[in-house]
């Protein structure tokens, strides 16, 4: 018998498998932190630093995207989570700078991780906001709302199972909750300011 060659050859291929296997998941969790530093930098209007951080990002995903496409099949449930992190803190970026979000092909990002990831900066934009009115910025929160509107009226529209879209339906109920408080917090805000506008102005 040829079962040593055989288990052999088993054993190479599976050092290579656990080899790409252990990169992925370095690069993974980099993804995820240097995006929730990138995030933290456009909440801190740190733009250039953001900048440097994406750059970053965007090495460490075509480098993940390379390897998970090296082994077909075998790890792509490992871009879920780094693939939406991306996602949300490009949209993020794009939208507090009024810029266009790039598409799922542009950056090379899976379509479904794109919009689960879109679902999630809803709640950036709702923590911006709230950033907004604690220090008495009031002219971007009807845009920064807008966005968050335009944002869930898309994603309500991909009507498909769960089987194939995960947990976006839940994603989406838990955006819907988020856009209303946010509404309510914007009106009740610009209605303060307004009236403490008005009492100034009568002094």
């Amino acid at each position: 018998m040829n079962l040593q060659k055989i288990f052999s050859e088993i054993t190479e291929s599976l050092e290579i498998l656990y080899q790409d296997r252990e990169e992925i998941l370095k690069l993974s969790r980099k993804i995820i932190r240097d995006c929730s530093i990138a995030i933290k930098n456009i909440h801190r209007k740190e733009f250039n630093k953001f900048q440097e951080k994406l750059n970053s990002i965007k090495i460490d995903h075509q480098s993940l995207v390379k390897l998970i496409d090296k082994n077909p099949g075998v790890f792509f449930k490992y871009l879920k989570t780094p693939e939406q992190e991306y996602t949300e803190s490009i949209a993020f970026y794009s939208i507090i700078n009024k810029k266009n979000i790039p598409t799922p092909l542009e950056l090379r990002i899976d379509p479904l991780n794109f919009i689960l990831g879109l679902a999630d900066v809803i709640g950036e934009l709702r923590r911006y906001a709230l950033d907004n009115i604690r220090n008495s910025q009031f002219e971007d929160l009807n845009d920064i709302l807008e966005g968050m509107d335009e944002i869930y009226t898309y994603l309500f529209t991909i009507d498909y199972p769960s089987a194939v879209t995960q947990d976006l339906r839940h994603k989406v109920d838990v955006a819907r909750n988020i856009i209303e408080k946010t509404r309510g917090d914007i009106s009740l805000a610009i209605q303060m300011d307004d009236l403490k506008r008005c009492f100034e102005s009568n002094l």
